[in-house]
């Protein structure tokens, strides 16, 4: 442990400490936004060389042809190859991956009950009588 670190509790924080920390915290958020910044810039750029011949070919309108596009693209290519995790994330992206929760509420303690036991039954974890 580095006890030059560890501030006394008895010790309280200038406004000059707590203006650097306020600083950094500012400059800290700021790099995160640009970062992303970055990323929506880079998705936006126009294609270029091959990929674009591609975009090209199959008729996307030009202010389609982003990076964005060929990344669709190539996530499409392997969904019809088969590609089960591709698939998975295609469907997501698209708004079709089935459900994964399914939420019940019962109007009374007899329908809760025979959900819980057609629930366990499912599961395979009925109790046999």
């Amino acid at each position: 442990m580095n006890d030059e670190n560890l501030v006394p509790q008895a010790h309280v924080i200038t406004v000059e400490e707590a203006s650097k920390g306020g600083r950094a915290s500012g400059e800290a958020r700021r790099a995160k936004k640009t970062a992303r910044q970055i990323a929506e810039m880079l998705d936006s750029l126009a294609v270029t060389g091959k990929n674009k011949e591609l975009l090209d070919q199959l008729g996307i309108p030009d202010d389609d042809k982003t990076q964005q596009t060929v990344r669709l693209l190539a996530l499409h290519k392997k969904a019809i190859t088969g590609d089960v995790r591709a698939i998975r994330l295609w469907l997501e992206i698209t708004g079709e991956a089935p459900t994964q929760k399914v939420e019940v509420y019962a109007a009374d303690d007899k329908t809760r009950e025979a959900y819980e036991r057609a629930a366990a039954a499912i599961r395979g974890s009925g109790k046999k009588k």
